[in-house]
């Protein structure tokens, strides 16, 4: 009789786990998932698609947004390109070529502004919570100390509040008439072959031999590579994650900073004179980028936004 209560038993219990052990691994993998994809500050690529290779494959929304004139928009709709289109290099209308260069590069620089913005708003949550707790969660201590890795800010053990506020002097967005202008300048507005080839729009370098482009007629000696990203909004982030960070840049985080403390707005003109080591022509270099922010009248964009959900789905 025992042996058929203990079977008994030990059955109810097979059941019980098979039951119970699915429900916790779908309960972790929609937590992981949701990480990953659902969450506003993380990028979701589902949502990028990649250009048509000739004008009978054009979506009527995408023709919409390559035709649309930017400085005329209320709100920016939330189209993503994977990749720059490449009718660009085709088209010989330089006005054209312009326009269609800031409509596909628009979203996606505000896409990733927008991102920034979640991040520096988890970031003043962790602050808080260090303040009135003296410590960050578990998660929040993992999600810390990969922000502060990649933006190159050390933390101690717990942060500090202090540590937080070095984070949010880096941790903060570009105007996206700066990112357009030196986009612009560096892909001759999208029709470079590093920018068709690789999204490489901000010619950055990189010496992973098994990654990038190799430059055309790179210099003997030299053994940099040009990097290459698979989707558009990835260069954009690398390039802002460049100037929130490289010591080459301090003036410019300085300089916005200062219009932050002052409630001035950040524009690309206010923070184009302190790239003059972004490039070896130095000043030359600084004042390119102010006439094409000025001849294009790029600065009107700086207080550009995206459609919201709701505007979205209408």
């Amino acid at each position: 009789m025992r042996d058929q209560i203990r079977k008994y038993a030990g059955f109810l219990l097979l059941l019980a786990l098979l039951a119970v052990v699915p429900i916790g691994i779908a309960r972790h993998l929609l937590s992981e998932s949701r990480e990953d994809a659902f969450v506003d500050d993380r990028p979701n690529y589902l949502s990028h698609q990649y250009p048509p290779s000739a004008d009978a494959e054009m979506t009527p929304r995408l023709a919409r947004l390559l035709e649309e004139d930017m400085q005329k928009v209320d709100a920016v709709p939330r189209t993503f390109l994977a990749r720059l289109p490449e009718t660009l290099t085709e088209i010989e209308d330089a006005k054209k070529r312009k326009q269609q260069f800031v409509s596909t590069m628009l979203p996606i620089i505000l896409r990733a502004n927008e991102l920034i913005i979640a991040d520096r708003g988890r970031l003043l949550q962790i602050r808080q919570r260090i303040i009135e707790e003296g410590a960050a969660g578990k998660r929040q201590r993992a999600w810390l100390e990969g922000i502060a890795r990649s933006h190159r800010v050390k933390l101690s053990s717990p942060a500090t509040p202090e540590q937080i506020d070095a984070l949010l002097f880096r941790v903060d967005v570009i105007p996206p008439s700066l990112a357009l202008a030196q986009a612009a300048m560096e892909s001759g507005w999208g029709t470079s072959y590093f920018a068709q080839e690789g999204n490489a729009l901000f010619g950055e370098w990189t010496w992973n031999q098994e990654e990038g482009i190799l430059p055309r007629g790179r210099e003997d000696g030299k053994t940099h590579k040009i990097k290459s990203f698979e989707y558009l909004l990835d260069s954009v982030r690398s390039y802002m994650t460049n100037l929130n960070r490289h010591r080459s840049y301090r003036d410019l985080r300085d300089r916005r900073a200062e219009l932050r403390d002052h409630n001035l707005v950040v524009t690309g003109p206010a923070l184009a004179p302190s790239l003059v080591d972004y490039s070896e022509r130095g000043a030359d270099y600084v004042g390119d980028i102010l006439s094409i922010i000025d001849f294009n009248d790029l600065d009107g964009l700086d207080s550009a936004q995206l459609l919201n959900d709701l505007q979205e789905s209408r």
